[in-house]
């Protein structure tokens, strides 16, 4: 962490360089290409989401499907499936393993639930997280995430009973063993008015924790303040709804909303220090804006620089790039060789430099660097601290 906050601290805008049109960058950009595929379902299941450990020199991946399922690889020379869960019977919201324990992998679902499943044991459910303080109905679930330190799980809500809720739960707690209840340990039901789409805690504090919802607001709480209004320190309007959220510097979060805008926030900022609309994607001539699409941020320096994937759609092919911010304009600092499918999600494994994507043929991709880049300008960092306002933005509704 402190490698990328100090790299993308050093870039701004010294970068003497203009901005660049699709075909004057054409000659700079270089290419990740396919090192391993795996066709996980043939039944036109969508994979949603993707995770991974960052073991080495294997390290294992997990993939959610529609159908409910969950499929757990071995990454090496080749994609091994070690076991397939099919405990869940609602829609997967999000998957992680343990920052703690490759062996260890949580599921949650929209129905209300989160399980830990220990894959020694063949996938094993050896924990339930719920809340079923009312009348034993669940509250159904939309994200949820794991502190740094794996204490503290956190669930958002849907919108539900007139109240959108996040809520916690120890993960320390025996009561969180299967059959057992009451192990939740409360919740914050006063900072959303809608869905709660994603949750991340701050990589290296635990108890810091930011939310998006689809009422527009990302919400950063510090979880050791006795009462929700105390602990809700920043609210940010990004006058959307929000889709995906996290985390970019100690300080700075990246966000992608349901209409494929980025934006890219200071914690304490008044508005978004970047932002880069669904036509900003289309960097080719044969994109149209309409089928151009975001998938996530990566901020991690395992090629370079932290990334923006995003995708286009064509009558030929479904392209990928890995972006990055040049001069306030977005630039193909990767293009992604060979793929074949609308892609749901992604994540990177540090060590190898691989970066795994998923999407809606139900394939598992693996890609690497055609070649080592021998140098990459400092230029190409995806972030910087253009804002310098600190004042506190006061939540209205957004739309």
């Amino acid at each position: 962490m402190p490698r990328i906050v100090e790299s993308l601290k050093k870039l701004n805008i010294k970068n003497d360089a203009g901005a660049h049109g699709p075909d004057e960058m054409a000659g700079e950009k270089t290419e990740l290409t396919l090192s391993l595929e795996k066709v996980v379902s043939r039944d036109q299941n969508y994979i949603l989401f993707v995770c991974g450990t960052q073991s080495e020199p294997e390290f294992k991946i997990g993939a959610a499907l529609s159908d409910h399922s969950c499929a757990i690889y071995s990454v090496g020379e080749s994609l091994s499936k070690t076991v397939t869960l099919n405990h869940t019977q609602a829609t997967i919201v999000g998957i992680k393993f343990s920052p703690t324990s490759k062996d260890i992998f949580y599921v949650a679902a929209d129905n209300g639930l989160i399980t830990a499943c220990d894959l020694r044991a063949k996938g094993k459910v050896v924990a339930e997280f719920k809340d079923d303080t009312e009348n034993g109905k669940l509250k159904p679930l939309a994200s949820f995430d794991l502190s740094c330190d794996e204490m503290l799980l956190a669930g958002g809500t849907e919108h539900t009973s007139g109240d959108a809720f996040i809520l916690f739960w120890d993960v320390r707690q025996t009561g969180a063993k299967v059959g057992n209840k009451d192990n939740i340990l409360g919740g914050y039901w006063e900072s959303h008015i809608d869905d709660v789409t994603c949750l991340t805690f701050h990589p290296a504090k635990r108890n810091v924790l930011a939310s998006g919802s689809t009422d527009g607001l990302i919400n950063i709480f510090d979880l050791t303040q006795s009462t929700e209004d105390s602990a809700l320190t920043s609210s940010l309007n990004t006058e959307s709804s929000v889709d995906r959220l996290g985390w970019l510097t100690e300080d700075s979060l990246w966000c992608t909303t349901h209409t494929h805008d980025l934006q890219l926030w200071e914690c304490e900022g008044a508005c978004a220090y970047e932002t880069f609309a669904r036509s900003d994607l289309a960097l080719s001539r044969n994109d149209d804006p309409d089928n151009c699409y975001l998938v996530r941020c990566h901020a991690t320096n395992a090629f370079g620089q932290p990334f923006l994937l995003a995708g286009s759609s064509t009558a030929k092919s479904e392209n990928l790039r890995c972006l990055n911010i040049r001069k306030n304009c977005l630039e193909t600092l990767y293009e992604i060789v060979g793929n074949k499918q609308v892609v749901r999600d992604s994540w990177v494994h540090e060590k190898s430099g691989s970066l795994v994507t998923v999407g809606e043929k139900g394939i598992v991709n693996v890609w690497q660097q055609a070649e080592s880049p021998t140098q990459q300008s400092s230029g190409h960092e995806l972030s910087t601290k253009i804002g310098t306002g600190r004042d506190r933005h006061h939540r209205t509704k957004p739309y």
